[in-house]
Parts: structure tokens; sequence; C-alpha cells
């Protein structure tokens, strides 16, 4: 008896995290944001991975339709393999996509999605920068839990969603769901 409970309880928890992937995967973003938060991702050697690429497309295409909007690239040198920052891999892309330069900030110190959150934050308070509508943009599955870690960061954002490679959309789904109940612990370390 006691098993059918256990697994009717993760069957149950399992719909709900599908319930809540599934509504943030869209994005929402009530409001025309000051600031755009551009999370980064993968870069092997100079090169960004397509998700990476992905999101700094769709980051251009939300840029040319918000022009008084600031972006801040975020990520830093991760791997050993990486020649250029994940930002720069970003900032590079917006460019190519006809975004501004004098648009675009750099955050190239992160090596997590909250050190994300906390030098965008502290790199704009420092440059006088108003955060008050700030949205960040990501992968579809990366949303909620980045917005997690956002407010545990002290950054409340709208969010918008970029596509992910269908191919890999499985895996990173069940990656979320893995890592998601651990999102408590890891902020515990960080303070």
């Amino acid at each position: 008896m006691k098993g059918k409970a256990i697994l009717g309880a993760a069957v149950s928890l399992g719909a709900a995290f599908a319930a809540l992937e599934a509504k943030a995967s869209r994005g929402k973003c009530p409001f025309p944001p000051d600031v755009l938060l551009i999370l980064g991702c993968r870069v092997r050697g100079n090169e960004p991975e397509p998700m990476l690429r992905m999101r700094a497309e769709r980051a251009a295409q939300f840029l040319v339709r918000h022009p008084a909007c600031t972006a801040v690239c975020c990520g830093g040198i991760v791997h050993d393999d990486q020649q250029k920052s994940e930002a720069q891999a970003i900032r590079e892309i917006l460019l190519q996509n006809g975004i501004s330069a004098d648009r675009i900030l750099l955050e190239d110190k992160s090596q997590t999605t909250f050190e994300n959150f906390v030098n965008a934050k502290r790199m704009l308070a420092d440059a006088g920068i108003p955060a008050d509508h700030v949205a960040f943009l990501s992968s579809d599955f990366h949303l909620l839990r980045a917005s997690l870690i956002g407010r545990l960061a002290g950054v409340n954002a709208g969010t918008v969603a970029a596509p992910s490679p269908q191919n890999e959309k499985l895996k990173n789904y069940l990656r979320e769901a893995l890592v998601f109940p651990l999102l408590p612990l890891e902020y515990l370390k960080k303070r």
C-alpha cells in the first residue's frame, strides 16, 4: 500500500511540474522592458552551439521590436575549450542581426545562471541604469528554473522564450525535472 501511495505522489508531482514547465516555456513579459538579460550557454572554441545561437537570434528579434531596450549579454568562459565568453558570442550575433553596439552591455564573468542575475544586477546598478522593468531571455525549457533562480538572486523579471533544438527537447526537459528539486540546496550553498 505504501508503494502505491509513493508512486501516486510521484506521478502527481511529475504532472504538476510538467504543467508548470509547459506554462513557463511560453514566456511572459507583460510590460515593455527597459533591459533584456540574455542568458548564455555553451560555446565550443569560438563557435556558439545551436542553442546559444537560437537564444541570441531570438534576442535580436525582440530587441528590434523594443528599440528602447538595453541588452545585457550574460555568460563568461565556463569550459576549458572556450576561446571567447558566452556574452561575447551573443554580442557578435546581435551585431550581425543589426542591433547597435551602444545598446549592448557585456556581463562576461558569470559561470552559472545565478551569477548571471547577480552580476547583471550589480552591473546595471553601477552604470546607473534603472532595472524597474527587466526581462530575461533563455531557452523555453529553462525559463521555469531560471525564473526562480532570478528571484533568489533578487531579480524579479519577465521572461522571453527562445526556441531550443527539436532533437534536444526531451533531454533538456528531463534534465530540468531532475535538477529542479535541487534548486533550494544549490542556493543555500551560495549564501
